[in-house]
């Protein structure tokens, strides 16, 4: 198998016409910290952006980074922290800031910060035949076009490469804290969501429920007693957020719509799950347990990718079939980029 490593812009756009013309097949790599999300794909090469990792722009009066794609995470955040704000994603120090968003998975702290599709502003990509195109723009007057940088977003590097990226980035909180109690449920984590105001996470476990608050000081606080009128909640320095099941063979991230959370991890021995989000993590032993698991969340209408393990993407319609299918032959003709990787028709 070829490896590719481009170092420039340039060279992503070669590799991509060189590899469309020749029709090789190709995956693209990152941090390899979410590789395991996708469907199974029959590849010639993999093309590395990790040498994509200069920093183009940062201005912290602006609230805005401008950084190649193939920065790790880890370089992001202390570059950020010199300026006292953050890009708030929860991801591995050693994932690209490319290789998180073409995954599109949650970020844990949602509730207060957003979904990580909302930080990006602006987005260049190269297209599977080796075109530059930029999506979206820094200053909001200047914006026009169709919004390619969210549909990048979660298309698991099958639609292009990304190559740079302009991230609207907010101020580190003043104050943080962790609360955990012994007791779990999802009907718990529900009475906490409603006691709680504007609360980062409200993590549910069948015997344990975590709690992040982050905000001034005085918020915390106030935060803090109204989760302790609900259960008995002990402050913890334990890291924020834990890994989740490191032990299991596969971990898969279930999506539903919030109120079918509790019905769909009724009778579920381990979970943990975003209370107020409809996002659930549940880890098995084999594939026959995660097959079961899928057809129950089919049944209230959600999805169940694997994240981690074998298991691939299950089974999920196409919304629009015509439009994937149009938008697929614009951005990748010649079907190269990991074919079959993300849902398709």
């Amino acid at each position: 198998m070829d490896l590719i490593h481009p170092h420039a812009k340039r060279y992503v756009v070669d590799a991509l016409r060189s590899s469309s013309a020749a029709e090789t097949r190709v995956l693209i790599v990152g941090g390899r910290q979410h590789i395991d999300k996708g469907n199974p794909s029959e590849i010639d090469a993999e093309l590395w952006t990790t040498l994509l990792n200069d920093r183009v722009a940062y201005d912290p009066a602006e609230m805005l980074c401008v950084v190649e794609a193939g920065m790790r995470i880890h370089d992001v955040r202390a570059m950020l922290a010199e300026g006292g704000q953050e890009w708030p994603v929860d991801a591995p120090d050693d994932a690209t800031v490319g290789g998180v968003i073409a995954t599109g998975g949650p970020t844990i702290r949602q509730l207060r910060v957003g979904t990580m599709r909302d930080t990006i502003v602006e987005m260049e990509v190269v297209t599977g035949d080796g075109r530059l195109v930029r999506s979206g723009a820094r200053t909001v007057k200047n914006v026009t076009g169709y919004d390619v940088h969210r549909l990048l977003t979660g298309s698991l590097g099958t639609l292009g490469v990304i190559v740079q990226v302009a991230l609207k980035v907010r101020p580190l909180p003043k104050a943080t804290r962790t609360l955990v109690t012994d007791e779990g449920g999802v009907e718990l984590g529900r009475r906490v969501l409603d006691a709680v105001p504007l609360p980062v996470a409200v993590l549910a476990e069948p015997d344990r429920l975590v709690l992040r608050l982050e905000g001034w000081p005085e918020e915390v606080e106030e935060q803090t007693t109204a989760a302790r009128s609900i259960a008995t909640f002990d402050e913890t320095d334990d890291p924020f957020p834990e890994a989740c099941f490191p032990q299991a063979t596969i971990v898969a991230e279930a999506a539903v719509v919030p109120s079918r959370l509790g019905e769909l991890l009724a009778g579920v021995d381990r979970y943990r799950a975003m209370i107020g989000v409809g996002i659930a993590w549940v880890p098995f032993e084999d594939g026959e347990a995660l097959t079961a698991f899928r057809a129950r969340v089919a049944g209230l209408g959600g999805i169940a990718p694997v994240i981690r393990g074998p298991g691939g993407l299950g089974d999920g319609a196409v919304p629009a079939p015509e439009v994937e299918r149009r938008v697929r032959a614009a951005m990748d003709p010649a079907g190269i980029l990991a074919p079959g990787r993300a849902w398709s028709t």
